[in-house]
């Protein structure tokens, strides 16, 4: 998001006072309140039902009656479908994205430290369970079915660089293991696709966020990104 815009002023006018904050009245608080409730209503609504009948099978029309809204309501609060689609992604990968930089502060080795962001990411999607399938819808629609969610290239720009952003704060876990000899050698932001594939494979089985299909326990999971990702207990070959 950009800097406010600013009033230019001369060199000789001297330092600019800060105008004082605007003191909100009760009613206007009440009012900001109201929006922000609304607000997080709409993005509930909208992560349920995109979760579970997908993009193409929800209308505005479900979600405004899933959060008690008249559709007119809803669209003082968003203008489009994928509008509402970007937001209900948006909060999640920021809040998400937010507890991944703690994971990485928190120290310790970096295989400890890989594992315990999977952990995190498994966690996540399993206490947002509906954020979870439409993420997997997301994610398999690129190589099956695009048409699965209707979006303009805008919007898959969007989830690209969401996705390259992610993908670079886990090559730094990559980094940090192979400084402290604990994660096996290679391009880290390689590597961290191939642990981004594994996660979200597993999400894909996880019967915390689908609801059919093949499951696979956690244990067998986090063995296999521990055995997968650890120093090979060989010398690498000669280049």
């Amino acid at each position: 998001m950009s800097e406010p815009a600013t009033t230019a002023v001369g060199a000789d006018a001297g330092p600019r006072e800060e105008a004082p904050a605007r003191q909100l009245s009760p009613r206007e608080i009440r009012r900001q309140q109201r929006l922000r409730i609304g607000r997080e209503q709409i993005l509930d609504a909208a992560e349920e039902l995109f979760g579970r009948q997908g993009y193409r099978g929800t209308s505005l029309q479900q979600v405004a009656k899933r959060c008690e809204f008249s559709i007119g309501a809803l669209y003082l609060f968003i203008d489009s479908k994928e509008e509402l689609l970007r937001a209900v992604l948006d909060r999640r990968h920021s809040d998400l994205m937010a507890q991944m930089r703690a994971c990485l502060a928190t120290g310790g080795t970096g295989h400890d430290a890989l594992l315990r962001l999977a952990r995190l990411q498994v966690d996540f999607h399993r206490r947002h369970p509906d954020f979870g399938r439409l993420s997997v819808q997301i994610v398999s629609a690129a190589g099956t079915d695009p048409g699965s969610v209707e979006a303009t290239s805008g919007f898959k720009e969007d989830v690209a660089r969401g996705y390259e952003a992610a993908i670079e704060l886990e090559a730094e876990f990559f980094a940090l293991g192979q400084q402290d000899g604990t994660l096996r050698a290679g391009d880290p932001i390689c590597l961290a696709r191939l642990f981004s594939s594994l996660v979200f494979s597993y999400h894909a089985m996880d019967p915390g966020v689908v609801t059919s299909g093949p499951t696979l326990s956690d244990d067998i999971f986090l063995s296999t990104v521990s055995q997968a990702f650890s120093p090979p207990p060989w010398p690498a070959p000669a280049s």
